[in-house]
């Protein structure tokens, strides 16, 4: 553990929405050795909501990364000095750069920090803005232990059990959702979420198999289905509501990030591709979780926590992530049947009947 105390520390997280909440335990682990430090989080766009309402953290920068593409190079190049003017006023002596990227390698050097973590890149020469360069081994590792490595020359030794993913809501927030859901407090409705889509093509599960499993479920344990998704998830999510026989609350575009996170909060079970919602859903305290799996994101992105379960027809010893055969992926993926999933159903909801 590093004998000089930070006093005022800014993490770096610009990363999509998923890998940001896998680093929130990052958060409570620098709150609960530092009780009195400055602490404060720069994201990306979106991501940034990830850490909204955080009673951790003091401040959240946000650095809108597609956003500023849209501008012209000298309004680009203001925007960018004008972040690092806000964050070198903040005076931090301490940057931990949690996803080592050439762009927050360099944010991190010119923050003005004298005390700068990132992983050990120095072969790709940006590791050379670092004051302390880390060690971080990937091999078979999840991506929640490989991130804590960065801060366990400040705060210790570190229990992963320990480590969990944190979301916070308001109750605004959360009467929000209710009204979306079209439920009230105290129903003993159950909801089960669906997640079709996914940031990458190749971790989507067919969407007719979505189909056949909403309408069993619906029938089989008495459930309300609900779609949830991004904007760019309306097309497959309309597709699968006119195909179910029973009709579903389709969410899908409709909600802000925020009130996509209320909502499965909301819910009983949620049966994901790999995306950020399914990582989303398994930091929050009520669901339920399976996530659909090939066999690259077994280990780095498992679901952590004990809530969620992953499903796949691959080996953890076949987990790859440095050139990952995408078609070979997908093929594991669609090995897995809606059979699979229901008959998981039963062990992970074991207090339902049929």
């Amino acid at each position: 553990m590093s004998s000089a105390r930070p006093t005022r520390l800014l993490l770096l997280t610009i990363r999509a929405i998923g890998d940001v909440v896998l680093i929130t335990p990052i958060i409570r682990q620098l709150r609960m050795v530092y009780p009195t430090m400055y602490l404060a989080a720069l994201a990306d766009g979106a991501s940034a909501n990830i850490l909204q309402n955080n009673p951790h953290l003091d401040r959240v920068f946000v650095l809108d990364r597609r956003g500023t593409k849209r501008l012209s190079k000298f309004s680009q190049f203001r925007q960018w000095r004008q972040l690092i003017a806000e964050i070198r006023e903040e005076r931090f002596d301490t940057v931990v750069d949690v996803f080592s990227g050439p762009r927050s390698a360099m944010l991190g050097w010119l923050s003005g920090a004298s005390r700068r973590y990132g992983e050990d890149y120095r072969k790709r020469i940006r590791g050379f803005l670092y004051s302390h360069c880390i060690q971080v081994s990937r091999d078979h590792r999840h991506l929640v232990e490989q991130k804590l490595d960065l801060i366990r020359p400040l705060v210790g030794n570190i229990d992963t059990h320990e480590a969990p993913l944190e979301l916070f809501l308001t109750s605004d927030e959360t009467q929000h959702a209710l009204g979306l859901l079209g439920v009230n407090t105290g129903d003993s409705q159950r909801l089960v979420g669906l997640v079709p889509g996914a940031g990458s093509p190749w971790r989507i599960w067919p969407s007719d198999r979505f189909v056949q499993l909403a309408d069993i479920l619906a029938e089989r344990y008495h459930v309300n289905i609900v779609l949830v998704g991004g904007d760019d998830d309306r097309g497959v999510c309309q597709r699968i509501a006119e195909m179910m026989r029973v009709s579903p609350v389709n969410l899908a575009g409709q909600t802000s990030l925020r009130e996509a996170i209320a909502v499965l909060a909301q819910l009983d079970l949620v049966i994901a591709n790999v995306t950020g919602p399914m990582h989303i859903a398994s930091a929050l305290t009520k669901p339920h979780v399976i996530g659909l799996y090939g066999v690259a994101d077994t280990v780095q992105y498992a679901p952590w926590g004990s809530r969620a379960k992953m499903l796949t027809k691959g080996s953890t010893e076949d987990a790859y992530w440095h050139r990952v055969d995408y078609e070979q992926d997908y093929q594991r993926l669609l090995e897995i049947s809606v059979e699979d999933v229901l008959d998981v159903i039963p062990h992970v909801m074991s207090h339902w009947s049929i």
